[in-house]
């Protein structure tokens, strides 16, 4: 119960700062255009500086995991393997390809996972999941980029897309927040009070312009991908790669970074970079509110059965 207390905690929230924006929608409060320039400068400015200061606030020296790094880095680039091999097979729409190939591999293992690795072992056990994030995520975001370019219309192009990689703000923030935290640079407190600040700013902003930008009228239209991501982010995926992690060997906190980054659902930064960059968003939308709404039952579940055989 103490578990599934945890999960509604992380969960629901969201759901209320999503509710605060479909509000303000229906209510006119703003403009289709307002929310599309509040996007960008969500994804551009206050993402990427949350991602920056993640990093940067993490003691890469320490508390560093190999296995359990390599085996996670490996496990998403496996999703976007399967992802671009079985996606064509399923999708048509070039735009809506993208988004669905990002889902598959794209996890919230910040805004949840962190949360969840407290609740299971207390704050001092946190180390290996904080570096976790501050590796998985540059390479999600990386991934995420090639997802969307290569599906933005006609042959792909290398070089257009190096270029889109190379200067996407979230890759950029997380880069920088690495070298910072390698180099042991540190900013004056006033400077890092602020970046503090407009980080923490990022997840309600990006939350309430989502809510904002749901067209219900819509909604359904694409349920069929929707759904084929559900099933293969919060049931296929952590079925797969949490097995092979216990038959590898991995226990306690390392197990629970497997499950976290396998289990959780879809990163709202997805929907937000799916606007970006012309994904589908009303696609990215509808993945996000289901698997972020039914990942409250399957975490309970997966934290449930790995207690129950004594794995973490």
């Amino acid at each position: 119960m103490e578990n599934l207390i945890v999960a509604l905690n992380a969960v629901l929230p969201m759901f209320l700062m999503i509710g605060v924006g479909c509000l303000a929608r229906m209510r006119k409060m703003i403009s289709d255009s307002a929310v599309r320039q509040a996007n960008s400068l969500c994804f551009r400015v206050f993402m990427s500086i949350m991602l920056f200061h993640n990093v940067y606030s993490s003691d890469l020296r320490t508390a560093l995991n190999w296995p359990l790094i390599i085996f996670c880095c490996a496990g998403v680039l496996a999703e976007f393997c399967i992802g671009v091999l079985l996606i064509p097979r399923l999708e048509q729409s070039l735009p809506a390809r993208g988004v669905m190939l990002q889902a598959f591999f794209r996890t919230n293992v910040v805004l949840l996972g962190l949360p969840m690795t407290i609740s299971l072992f207390g704050a001092d056990e946190v180390g290996p999941i904080n570096i976790l994030s501050s590796v998985i995520v540059p390479l999600i975001n990386i991934l995420s980029v090639i997802a969307l370019e290569m599906y933005r219309g006609g042959r792909p192009d290398v070089r257009h897309m190096a270029k889109g990689v190379a200067t996407n703000p979230l890759v950029i923030g997380a880069l920088l927040g690495i070298c910072a935290s390698l180099t042991g640079l540190r900013l004056p407190g006033i400077v890092e009070s602020a970046v503090r600040s407009i980080g923490t700013a990022a997840t309600p902003m990006a939350l309430v312009l989502l809510g904002a930008s749901l067209d219900f009228s819509k909604f359904g239209n694409s349920l069929r991908s929707a759904l084929i991501c559900l099933v293969e982010r919060l049931a296929i995926s952590p079925a797969i790669f949490i097995s092979i992690a216990v038959l590898l060997g991995f226990r306690g906190v390392p197990l629970a970074g497997v499950m976290l980054v396998f289990a959780c659902p879809v990163a709202v930064a997805s929907f937000t970079m799916a606007v970006e960059l012309g994904g589908d968003a009303d696609l990215a939308a509808e993945i996000v509110l289901l698997t972020t709404g039914l990942s409250c039952f399957t975490l309970f579940l997966w934290i449930l059965l790995l207690k129950n055989l004594c794995l973490i």
